[in-house]
């Protein structure tokens, strides 16, 4: 009785599916008015003989700060055409750009900061014999349980661009490249030489009513039940990958789908004990999310605080040895963890922590 009063108190003005058209438009007319020729990315750094300090850098600035992941927004309504989506399984873990360049591949924190380096089969990844050189840069889920990254989207890849092609064409593109890439990863073994598992998410045409209802319905989404299904993201097969948050990609949590879609889903996916209508927990959820990161934020500064204190009483006692003892230390353990060195456990925590604000303002995913 009290949903519908509820959603109809959201403005026609700010409703999720003008600003999807508009947004359409404007991304089609940026792809008619584009040139031929392949853009080239502009790499702001080059590497130096200062392994640490390339490390510290954040994908933006070693990238260009006009990349960044896709970020969606709740899905609020009902699309006045489902047929125009695809639905995209979106596993537990952590959300991260996967860029291989140089013989080598790393992962980025969706907020930009290096947590690892290692080899994949991907162009230039360091892995593979048939695709030794090359640039890709991929959206990706980290999954600890099972060292495996999940991607969702593409970026780049083999040095071509696919920021303003439509997101059925990117996923096309992916299925077919992946094809390729699974057929060699056969031929070899993961473990060893530190190469991680690159697996492609399959996406559903929601146009496929009987595909549709399969991967709704089917439980669990994965064998064993690893990974964990986290949600379902939608994307409109038509646009374009925005760098930033975009009503074009939506998130829903299964338990959600049937209240807002009007399509069923396994009833395993259970709702949690304060759950009453999805639109009352999207705003619950997003005030929670904003507590939690006012919070990081204070302590953040209350240890920016202190670490100028330490660096304040560290200078006062001088250049001499004690002083360089101590900022050896400091410079040998934060060498130890951005160089991706097996410490699973602090990165690990550093993973649940972001975890934790995976979703802020829902337009994290």
């Amino acid at each position: 009785m009290h949903q519908d009063l509820y959603k109809r108190s959201v403005d026609n003005c700010e409703r999720q599916e003008i600003r999807r058209q508009r947004l359409l438009q404007e991304q089609k007319i940026k792809r008619l008015e584009q040139q031929d020729e392949l853009r080239e990315l502009r790499e702001v750094h080059k590497p130096c003989g200062n392994r640490r300090r390339y490390k510290q850098q954040t994908f933006q600035e070693i990238y260009g700060s006009d990349l960044a992941p896709q970020l969606s927004e709740w899905m609020r309504e009902k699309p006045e055409c489902l047929d125009d989506w695809l639905l995209v399984p979106c596993p537990k873990g952590q959300r991260c750009l996967v860029v291989s360049s140089r013989g080598k591949t790393r992962m980025f924190s969706k907020a930009g900061r290096f947590r690892m380096s290692f080899k994949s089969y991907l162009p230039g990844g360091g892995a593979s014999v048939k695709h030794g050189s090359g640039f890709s840069i991929l959206d990706c889920i980290y999954n600890t349980d099972n060292d495996t990254f999940y991607v969702l989207d593409v970026l780049w890849y083999g040095k071509q661009c696919f920021l303003d092609c439509e997101a059925q064409f990117r996923f096309f593109w992916l299925k077919s490249k992946f094809d390729e890439l699974d057929d060699e990863a056969e031929e070899r073994d993961y473990v060893g030489d530190n190469i991680k598992k690159i697996s492609l998410i399959n996406s559903c045409d929601i146009a496929n009513n009987v595909l549709t209802a399969q991967m709704l319905q089917m439980y669990p989404l994965w064998p064993e039940n690893r990974p964990e299904l986290d949600g379902f993201l939608f994307y409109h097969k038509d646009a374009s990958y925005t760098c930033g948050p975009t009503p074009l990609v939506c998130w829903l949590f299964p338990f959600m789908v049937q209240d807002v879609l009007e399509m069923s889903v396994n009833s395993s996916y259970e709702p949690p004990p304060n759950y009453s209508s999805p639109w009352l927990y999207m705003d619950e959820f997003d005030k929670d999310l904003a507590r939690k990161r006012h919070k990081r934020q204070t302590k953040q500064m209350n240890c920016s605080v202190d670490t100028d204190t330490m660096n304040s009483f560290s200078t006062e006692m001088g250049e001499g040895v004690e002083g360089e003892e101590l900022r050896t230390k400091e410079d040998t353990a934060t060498e130890q963890f951005f160089v991706g060195e097996k410490d699973c456990d602090s990165l690990e925590r550093i993973m649940s922590a972001e975890r934790l604000l995976e979703m802020e303002g829902i337009s994290e995913m």
